[in-house]
C-alpha cells in the first residue's frame, strides 16, 4: 500500500505541475501580444488570397464577400487559422466601408455599404486605421477590449504586388483569461488525473507486490528463527545469502546466536566439570571413607577369627553396618547421575512412556517395539534416551511426519537403536549437519558405537544407533 500511494502521489502531483504550467503559459502568451499576433499572420496567410478575389473587382462583390463570411463561420475551413462559432467577422473597404458581417447585425442594422462606425468597439480605430495605411506589423493590428473581454483582430488585404490594401478582414473573439482558460482545461485535467490515477495505483501495486515479497519472505525466516531463539534453539540460522542491509543483520544476527551456542556448550561443559568435581570430593569424603573403614575392619577380623570369635563377630557386625551405609552413599550418587525421565523404571518403559506423551503433545504418531531386555549401565540408557529425544525433537521441528517407530533390540553382543519416520527427508548427497545430528553421532560414539542416517527422498529418515553391550564376568561386574 505505501507503493501504491507515494507511485500514485507522484504522478498526480507531476501531472498537476505540468497542467498548471501549460494554463500558466497560455495565459502569458495570450497576454503578452504572442498569440493575437501569430493568429494575425497566420489568418493574412490563410484568408487574405480568397479574400482578395472579391476585393479586387471594382466595385467590390459585396454579395460574395457576405457569403463567404457565412461559410466560415459555420464551416471548418483548412487553413492556419479559423474562428469558432462565438466570433464575429466583417470585410471593411479601402475607404473604410463595411462590405459584409457575419452575423450581418453585430454593428447594428443597416450598416453595411456605410462607413464603419469605428467608437461601438472600443478601441478598434487604431488597428483599423493602421491597416487600411498599410501596416504589416501584426502587434500593431489588435487591440484588446479589456471591459467586454474581446480581442479585436485586424488583417490587411494587399493587392498581389502588395502595393496597395483592398481591404482588410477584422474578426472579433473572446478574450481568453484565468477562468476561461482553466475552466475549458477542467474537463481534461479530470478525465486525464483520473486515468493516471487508475494506471499509477495498478503499476504502483503491482511495483509493491513485486519489491515487497522478497523482504516479507526474508522477514517471516527472520522471525521463525529468532522464536526458536527464544526457545534456547540456538542452533537454528538464517539464511540469507543477500548483501544487504537485511542480509547483514541475518549475518550479525546467525553470528551473535553462534556464539551464545558456544556459551551455552561451554556452560555445559563447565557443569560437568563442576559436577565431577563435586562428585568426586562426595566419593572422597563419604564413599572413600567408609570403604577405608570397612576394609580396617575386615583387616582386625581376620586377626581376631581364630583368637577371638566372639569379637570377631562384633567385628563383622560393624563392618556390614559400614557397607550398608557405603551402600547408601552409592544409591544416592547413582540416583543423582540417572536422568529423571529413568527414575523407577527401565529404558524400554522410559522410551515408551516418552513416546506417548511426544506422540500427544506433537500430534505425530508414535509407537515403540522392544525385542528381548537387558539391564544396561546408566550411561548407556541415559545416551539412549538423550538420543531418542533429540532425534524425536528433529521429526517434530523439521520433517512433517505423519507416524515415527522407535525399535530396540538387543543382539548377543550389542544392542541396535532405530528411529523412522516418514516426513519430508534430504537429498543423500547433501545430508544436514546440525548440532542435534552431531551431538547424536558424538553421544554414540563415546560408547564405542556406530551412528548411520539413511534418507530417501520423500520417503522418510531412518537413525540407527548400534552400541556394543559390556559384558559381565561371573561376580556381576564388569
Amino acid at each position: 500500500m505505501s507503493y501504491t500511494a507515494v507511485t500514485v502521489g507522484a504522478l498526480l502531483i507531476v501531472e498537476i505541475i505540468l497542467i498548471i504550467s501549460a494554463i500558466a503559459l497560455i495565459f502569458v502568451l495570450v497576454n503578452n501580444g504572442f498569440l493575437p499576433a501569430r493568429l494575425i499572420e497566420s489568418a493574412s496567410v490563410g484568408f487574405t488570397p480568397i479574400l482578395r478575389v472579391y476585393l479586387s473587382q471594382s466595385p467590390p462583390d459585396k454579395e460574395g464577400l457576405a457569403v463567404l463570411l457565412e461559410q466560415w463561420e459555420t464551416t471548418t475551413v483548412s487553413t492556419p487559422f479559423t474562428f469558432d462559432g462565438t466570433d464575429r467577422l466583417f470585410v471593411v473597404g479601402p475607404d473604410g466601408q463595411l462590405l459584409a458581417a457575419q452575423p450581418a447585425d453585430i454593428f447594428g442594422t443597416g450598416q453595411i455599404g456605410r462607413t464603419l462606425d469605428t467608437q461601438v468597439i472600443s478601441g478598434m480605430a487604431g488597428p483599423l486605421q493602421a491597416a487600411l495605411s498599410g501596416e504589416d506589423d501584426p502587434k500593431k493590428l489588435f487591440v484588446v477590449d479589456s471591459p467586454g473581454e474581446q480581442v479585436v483582430l485586424i488583417i490587411p488585404v494587399w493587392d498581389a504586388d502588395h502595393e496597395q490594401v483592398l481591404g482588410v478582414l477584422g474578426g472579433l473573439a473572446d478574450y481568453p483569461t484565468i477562468t476561461s482558460v482553466f475552466g475549458d482545461s477542467l474537463p481534461i485535467l479530470g478525465g486525464s488525473l483520473l486515468i493516471l490515477t487508475i494506471i499509477a495505483g495498478l503499476t504502483g501495486t503491482l511495483f509493491g507486490y513485486l519489491a515487497a515479497r522478497g523482504p516479507v519472505r526474508r522477514l517471516n525466516r527472520l522471525f521463525e528463527v529468532a522464536r526458536a531463539w527464544s526457545l534456547g534453539k540456538f542452533t537454528e540460522f538464517v539464511e540469507d545469502p543477500e548483501g544487504d542491509e537485511l542480509g547483514q543483520l541475518t549475518q550479525q544476527l546467525n553470528h551473535m546466536a553462534q556464539k551464545l551456542e558456544q556459551l551455552l556448550e561451554t556452560r555445559r561443559e563447565l557443569a560437568v566439570v563442576e559436577e565431577r568435581n563435586r562428585l568426586a570430593r562426595e566419593l572422597h569424603d563419604s564413599v572413600k571413607q567408609q570403604a577405608f573403614a570397612a576394609a580396617a575392619q575386615i583387616s582386625g577380623i581376620r586377626a581376631l577369627l581364630r583368637q577371638d570369635p566372639s569379637a570377631a563377630e562384633a567385628h563383622l557386625i560393624e563392618t556390614e553396618h559400614i557397607i550398608d551405609q557405603l551402600r547408601q552413599e552409592l544409591t544416592g550418587l547413582i540416583f543423582e547421575l540417572r536422568p529423571s525421565s529413568l527414575d523407577g523404571q527401565g529404558l524400554a518403559q522410559a522410551l515408551d512412556n516418552y513416546a506417548i506423551e511426544w506422540s500427544r503433545q506433537n500430534r505425530i504418531g508414535a509407537k515403540f517395539h522392544q525385542e528381548d531386555e537387558r539391564p544396561l549401565p546408566i550411561e548407556i540408557e541415559q545416551a539412549l534416551f538423550r538420543i531418542v529425544q533429540e532425534a524425536l525433537s528433529n521429526v517434530a521441528r523439521h520433517s512433517m511426519a505423519g507416524k515415527v517407530v522407535i525399535d530396540l533390540r538387543f543382539n548377543l553382543d550389542h544392542l541396535i537403536l532405530t528411529l523412522s519416520d516418514d516426513g519430508q527427508s534430504f537429498e543423500p548427497e547433501s545430508p544436514p549437519s546440525g548440532f542435534g545430528l552431531r551431538s547424536m553421532k558424538q553421544r554414540t560414539e563415546s560408547l564405542g558405537g556406530k551412528f548411520t542416517i539413511a534418507a530417501v527422498p520423500g520417503g522418510g529418515t531412518t537413525l540407527t544407533c548400534e552400541i556394543p553391550i559390556p559384558q559381565s564376568n561371573g561376580n556381576g561386574q564388569e
